[in-house]
């Protein structure tokens, strides 16, 4: 029994050791600029709140996602630009970096039209929406107004924020959650809704308290093993344990909303199809002219965005690009290594947005 003991003790104080070891050799690579690649892959498994904190430390860090997207900080930006250019249509994007890509190869396409664009990374249908619904007194009659919808961002419908369904990029920035309800869609906004909200946070227990109640009753993906124990951020090892099972709980949990798009906890479809038509309801309202993106992304196991929102496109004569009507997901070779669109194929589908455009009657120029 003894000798046990002593073997367990001795691996245990082998593995602090290395541990320890493993630490200051980070510490230093990080401070000198060196191992990058080594670096970054343990700081994937650092816990939320401490990559978030670590970003406000130190903001000069690579992949430093803390101040993008948050929607008042696009607003007062579109605010700003509206009131001093020209009285003319313009293109309004509400997307993320694919609706970006598409729209920059209509522009080179259509070098005089004008885009204003309002993106988050990986942002979800939500976050999307809600730009659009709160940056209405940005846009005039005239302009043409596009939703993107990213078919790999779908379960973030069910989320407050990317911090809690991208764990190793966890982007704060905050979006409300949308439910239907007998009269349309009920929203929820987040408790945290700007970067000063976040930063309060650190300075009100109480402020913090009520926000992480927020996240556990409304948020499918929040969870103690992304925000739990922050003290284990100072151990490599724990790290990498942590994003092992980050991983399995993040999965699991996209899979529960997906696996039940009508009758489960989250009820995407209905949502989905709602804020279509609300979307489009809104803009003809404004006088501008709507036109939904529908981005398939290349994981097979995406929602086909064409199966659960075509018919009510079409019922509704809302225009619509289907990225899936030009390019067939299951070809890799349309794809560069981190999931985007080639140009080459953007290029099919900024020209497909442009003749949609004008069979329209919309020509967004200065």
């Amino acid at each position: 029994m003894k000798t046990q003991a002593k073997i367990i003790a001795l691996t245990v104080l082998t593995v602090l050791l290395l541990d320890i070891t493993v630490a200051s050799v980070l510490r230093v690579a990080q401070q000198q600029g060196r191992l990058g690649a080594l670096v970054q892959y343990f700081e994937y498994g650092r816990s939320v709140p401490g990559k978030i904190e670590r970003w406000r430390e130190q903001p000069g860090l690579p992949g430093n996602l803390r101040d993008v997207a948050w929607r008042d900080d696009l607003v007062a930006e579109s605010q700003a630009a509206f009131a001093t250019e020209a009285d003319a249509p313009r293109v309004r994007t509400y997307g993320m970096s694919f609706v970006n890509d598409i729209l920059r190869s209509a522009s080179a396409l259509d070098p005089d039209m004008v885009v204003d664009a309002h993106a988050g990374p990986a942002a979800p249908p939500n976050f999307t929406f809600a730009a659009f619904e709160d940056d209405a007194m940005n846009r005039r009659p005239g302009d043409v107004v596009v939703l993107g919808i990213l078919s790999s961002s779908v379960h973030g419908m069910a989320a407050l924020s990317n911090r809690t369904w991208l764990f190793e990029q966890p982007a704060p920035f905050t979006y409300p959650i949308y439910r239907p309800s007998s009269d349309g869609l009920t929203r929820i906004d987040p408790l945290v809704a700007s970067l000063e909200d976040e930063d309060a946070l650190r300075a009100d227990p109480n402020a913090l308290s009520e926000w992480n109640e927020q996240l556990h009753r409304e948020d499918s993906f929040f969870s103690p093993v992304t925000f739990g124990g922050v003290w284990l951020d100072h151990s490599p090892f724990m790290r990498l344990v942590r994003r092992a099972f980050a991983s399995g709980v993040m999965t699991s949990r996209s899979k529960s909303v997906l696996s039940q798009p009508a009758d489960g906890g989250f009820p995407y479809e209905e949502t989905l199809r709602r804020m279509a038509v609300a979307f489009s309801d809104r803009a003809r309202a404004d006088g501008q002219v709507p036109v939904v993106f529908l981005i398939q992304s290349r994981s097979p196991g995406d929602p086909d965005l064409r199966n659960i929102l075509v018919e009510t496109l079409e019922s509704a004569e809302i225009p619509y690009l289907a990225t899936a009507d030009y390019y067939d997901v299951r070809n890799p070779s349309g794809f560069l290594a981190d999931g985007h669109y080639r140009k080459s194929v953007n290029a099919l589908f900024a020209e497909a947005f442009l003749e949609l455009r004008d069979a329209n009657g919309a020509r967004s120029r200065d």
